[in-house]
This record gives C-alpha cells, structure tokens and sequence, in this order.
C-alpha cells in the first residue's frame, strides 16, 4: 500500500472513529436527557380548577386580577362573540361580564361580530378596567370579512357594575396588546394592520401614532413610569413611543436572539414571532421591564430603559419546557409570563408541543405533560414546580393567560382533561381527550 493510499485510510479510519464516538455521544446525552425529563415528570405541581360560565374554546392573553382581587377573563368563540368573565375568590362568584358582539349591537346584522379580544387588560389608578376588541378575519367565513366595522376600547367600571364604549379605534382595524399610562390617561393598542393607536381617554380621542409593525405584530407592550411605549418587532428589534416629544422611533439595541434555533414557521418564514418578545410587564418596583422572547429556548430577559441612550437587555435564563432544554425545536413561547412584583418571583407555563415543520399548530390541543415554572428574581434561580394537575388529578394542558392577585396567587387560563365529555369544547390533537377552558388557580 502507498503511502498516500495508507494515510487515506488512516483519516478515513479516524473519521469513522470519531463519527461513531459523536453518534454514541449524542445516543447516551439523548437517554440520560430522557430519564432526566422521565424524573421530572413524577414532579407534580397541584392546582385548582374554576369552571367558566360559558363555552368558549379558546383564548388568548386575556386574563389579569385586579388590584380588588376579583379576576377578568376574556375568553373567545371564532366566529361567535368574545366573552368576559368576573370571578370574586371572596365568594367563589364566577360570572359573565358582557357578551361583547351583544354589548356593541353587532348581531343579527350581517357582520362579523367582534370575535376576540387579544390584550391583557390594564387598570387605571381609580381601579377601571380597559379591554380592547379585534376580529383579524375570524369567521363566520360566510360573512365578507370586510363587514366588520373595526375594534372598540371598553372600559369597566367595577364600582358601578357598569361596561362602558369609548368608541372605535379604527374602521377595519384592531389592537392584540394594549398598554396604560395612568398619569397622562393615554390607553395605548397596536393594530394588526401595524399601527399603534393611542386614545386620550379623558378627550376620548383616537390617534393613529403610525406603522411601528410589518408582516406580524408582536403581542404585548408595556408602559414604563415616563409614559413611554415599547413593543418589537422581527429581527429581535424594538420600538418606542417616546411621551415627551409624543414621536414613535426604531431603537438600534436588539433583544436576545439565538439563530440557531427553529424559526416557528419554517413552511411560511415570513411570520416568525421567534424574533419578537412574546409578553412582557412592566416592574413598578425596579422600574424595569421582564418579558420572554418568542423563541430562542424562551430566554427570560430584564430590560432597563433607564440604563444608558436606549436602555439596557440582560439575560437571565431559558424558560423553555424541560423536556427541550439542550434542544433546539423549541415551540414558540406562550403568553403566560406574569410578574409578582412584591415578592419578586416570574411565573411561566411554557409549550410542551410537538414542532412540526409543515403546517402551523398552537400550543392549545397539544396532550403532552405542561409544566409550571418560577423564577426567584432575589436568587437567580428558575424552578420547575412540575407538571400541572388540578386537584382532582385531572391534566392540565396548554395555557395562554396568566397574571397573579395581590395576596399572591397565580391564575392562568388554559385547557383541563374533562371526566364528562359533555363539557369538553375541543378534544386533544393525539390522545382525543376530552378538554375545556378552565381558569386554573396556584397558590404558593
């Protein structure tokens, strides 16, 4: 054999050895990461479960608990009407608030009615609540989507009992996220066309600020202690609203972004929330802002405005499910990030789907074990609380909503196993379980 034949095949020998040592390698982490996950899964994390007044199927972001206590959830039925919910924990009442497409007059018109509302809501300093309606093409698919007639800001006054109009956003037109100023008494909402609307509530005036959005719009903003708006944008980019000289600009810093992680839509890239914050809130006692990215393993992440020209980013931790911890076909976030500011701790219930690359799937329907998790802003330290199960052992599946109360409980709003398929309103995608809404309450 020739020299050059025998150092071939000595490469070629080496590379074999070093394939198959890489192969056991990753055969041995994906096992041991297995039985890790295996543990994990005898963790339980015990909740109680709250039924809803009506039937709606889905919802999104819509939930938050009052400084009172009393707790708002604005549920969803597409093509249908949006629905809000009050529920007292003083007295167990769990009630409905308002059938929105009623409230506006919108049935039996040949429209298509307001069929979501897609903010967290926000409270004034006198204890108002504010939603904000959206269609975005939900059905009936019968019906010109055009008919719609565009979003309306509401508010709820709890001292009176009473839903009040203050009157449309935008013809065609509607917010997903909705932010506050409570000095200026500014309501602030971006439109899924791109536009970030504010209302002067006191004037009930609507001003269109200008497109801070492209091809999808990010689904939260906040409000810091200046009055100033921020809210992303693809490309792990930012915008802000500043107060003072009422102007929207582009800001040059960038959110934490790993690219080597799955987009969350290889088939249609050109919406990628991977590169957006997913939810974010406003601390009133650092006065900084904590929210967690939509992909990227879920990177929990504080942002100082304060800190320097355009403020400052800090990474903190993944907050991804536990079972893609190391892995990177992490599902998108979910909207249950929600700060405890008094006792410092973040809590979140990330996605347990299953990535797919040829079609698009939520979080809702997926039947795979759903996890708790907090983060200790005083030690550093994220925990997993375990997988969710109502205290009547049944699954907790994919959560959309959460906020927590003044004592410290934590509430979410996701889709519980139901005993009785006559209460289910969908079924699980893989197992066909039985599920429904249910506001689901943690109390540490």
């Amino acid at each position: 054999m020739s020299r050059t034949a025998k150092r071939t095949t000595e490469k070629w020998g080496l590379h074999c050895l070093l394939n198959t040592q890489l192969i056991l390698l990753l055969i041995f982490s994906f096992i041991s990461y297995d039985n890790a996950v295996a543990e994990d899964k005898t963790r339980i994390c015990l909740v109680e479960s709250v039924e809803y007044p009506g039937k709606d199927p889905t919802m999104w972001y819509g939930l938050y608990a009052s400084k009172a206590g009393k707790v708002y959830s604005a549920l969803i039925t597409e093509g249908g009407s949006s629905h809000i919910y009050l529920y007292d924990p003083a007295t167990g009442v769990h009630r409905l608030l308002s059938d929105v497409a009623d409230f506006l007059g919108e049935r039996g018109k040949g429209i298509r009615p307001s069929s979501k509302i897609h903010c967290k809501p926000v409270e004034d300093n006198d204890g108002n609540i504010y939603f904000a309606t959206l269609n975005n093409g939900s059905g009936p698919m019968n019906v010109d989507f055009t008919s719609w007639r565009g979003g309306h800001w509401l508010r709820y006054d709890p001292k009176k009992d009473q839903l009040e109009d203050l009157g449309l956003i935008a013809v065609g037109d509607g917010p997903y996220p909705l932010a506050i100023d409570k000095e200026r008494m500014h309501l602030f909402g971006t439109g899924f066309k791109g536009s970030l609307y504010r209302l002067d509530i006191k004037k009930r005036v609507t001003k269109d600020l200008g497109r801070v959005a492209g091809s999808d719009v990010g689904r939260s903003i906040f409000c810091d202690d200046e009055g100033n708006v921020y809210g992303s944008f693809p490309g792990a980019r930012m915008w802000k609203y500043d107060a003072k000289k009422q102007k929207v600009y582009d800001l040059s810093i960038h959110m934490p972004l790993d690219p080597t992680f799955f987009p969350a839509r290889l088939h249609n890239p050109i919406i990628d929330r991977t590169q957006e914050w997913r939810a974010i809130e406003w601390d009133p006692v650092e006065k900084v802002a904590y929210g967690v990215s939509g992909g990227s393993g879920s990177i929990l992440f504080k942002y100082d405005p304060h800190d320097g020209p355009e403020g400052k980013i800090t990474e903190l931790t993944r907050l991804c499910d536990p079972k893609y911890l190391g892995r990177k076909d992490v599902p998108y976030s979910t909207l249950t990030l929600t700060l405890d500011s008094k006792r410092r701790k973040i809590y979140f219930a990330p996605s347990a789907r299953r990535y797919t690359l040829d079609r698009y799937i939520e979080t809702f329907g997926s039947d795979a074990p759903h996890h708790l998790l907090v983060y200790d802003l005083k030690t550093k330290k994220r925990t997993d609380l375990g997988v969710m199960r109502t205290t009547d052992g049944r699954r907790v599946f994919g959560c959309e909503g959460a906020s927590v109360g003044p004592d410290g409980t934590l509430y979410l709003c996701g889709q519980v196993e139901m005993k009785d398929p006559k209460n289910a309103t969908r079924h699980t995608r893989t197992e066909n379980v039985p599920i429904a809404l249910r506001l689901i309450v943690y109390k540490p």
